[in-house]
């Protein structure tokens, strides 16, 4: 071969090493935007419930709300998925081992934790589990039984670091839990007023007395909401159960106003609140792990013809409540448009 030749088949060689270069870069570009276009999958978190370690009633309703209230908080951050109480303290789900609640669930983490009151004072235990059961984080913590608050707070600052959760948002966090006064649970309030009875001290009268127990509040207000949507009372007793279930959501907001579920309520069932297209992103913003509000956004995205989002909302709807036979069945509805064949929902 002549030098000319082997030069020219030289510099060829370099322009397709080049270009095969240039090709593997551009591709790369490509795919990266395509991956930071979809958004990453949240990891889910199921919150189970404390169980209560002696045989005191005010055990039990404590530990009902400390469960209440870890995964109110927690359902705040949409960096992770939280599936919804109902679920997570399924009755399917008694009886099984960690992994297989994890299984159920579709959860990548467990939160489970037992509690026990010894003269005065509460004896907290946390951990997290990954979803083949393996504990990833163990902590106690104690407090007298009037700082319950404070005992929350030194919950959240360990379990923080133990989860995906943005550190931004741990003063958040600890604010709702320091300036709401048990609105989210009746059972507590209950709880407090019969302790503070037998000898809790001024202390915890007065905080007591700052929330209003006759109410029932958020708990009570759910329930009754609850009960008229399923429709399942006497259409004369429906404006009886909707008078009691707004005064006790008004009673809800005057003690803790920034309670997400106070917001909730409003949104999805009172009409206080306009729901549409064109602010649904803000209130997911703001309440991401509530499969009715996603619900909810599906069906305004249904009647407006834009099925592929109203089918991502209905979807996520049934990640967060896959115990949830109503959930379950509304999000199938939404998915499956099928012409006439709809499944009735209970």
């Amino acid at each position: 071969m002549r030098p000319q030749e082997l030069n020219s088949t030289a510099g060829l060689r370099r322009i397709g090493r080049a270009a095969a270069i240039i090709l593997a870069l551009v591709m790369a570009v490509i795919s990266g935007c395509q991956n930071s276009s979809s958004p990453p999958e949240r990891p889910t978190v199921a919150v189970l419930p404390v169980e209560a370690r002696d045989a005191r009633e005010e055990t039990r309703d404590l530990a009902d709300h400390l469960t209440k209230r870890f995964r109110t908080i927690l359902a705040t951050r949409g960096e992770v998925r939280v599936t919804e109480s109902g679920s997570a303290m399924h009755l399917s789900l008694a009886g099984l081992v960690p992994a297989e609640k994890a299984q159920l669930l579709g959860a990548d983490y467990l939160l489970a934790g037992t509690l026990r009151r010894e003269e005065g004072r509460l004896r907290l235990s946390l951990q997290v589990l990954d979803k083949s059961g393996n504990e990833l984080w163990e902590q106690g913590f104690e407090s007298p039984l009037l700082y319950q608050a404070q005992l929350q707070e030194w919950v959240l600052d360990a379990l923080w670091t133990q989860l995906p959760l943005d550190p931004q948002g741990l003063e958040g966090a600890k604010g709702l839990v320091a300036n709401c006064h048990y609105p989210d649970d009746g059972m507590a309030i209950l709880t407090l007023a019969r302790t503070g009875r037998r000898g809790g001290g001024p202390a915890l009268l007065a905080m007591v007395a700052t929330a209003d127990i006759e109410a029932g509040l958020l708990h009570l207000a759910q329930s009754e909401f609850y009960f008229r949507q399923l429709g399942i009372l006497p259409e004369s007793q429906r404006p009886v159960i909707e008078k009691l279930a707004m005064r006790s959501l008004g009673r809800a907001a005057a003690s803790c106003p920034d309670h997400p579920g106070v917001e909730l309520l409003r949104l999805l069932h009172t009409g206080e609140l306009p729901l549409n297209v064109e602010n649904a992103a803000d209130y997911l913003a703001r309440h991401p792990n509530s499969a009715d509000l996603h619900l909810a956004v599906a069906e305004l995205y249904d009647g407006a013809g834009s099925h592929r989002r109203a089918g991502d909302h209905a979807g996520e709807a049934a990640l967060l409540d896959p115990l949830g036979e109503m959930t379950q069945c509304r999000a199938k509805a939404l998915l499956g448009r099928t012409g006439n064949e709809q499944p009735e929902c209970p």
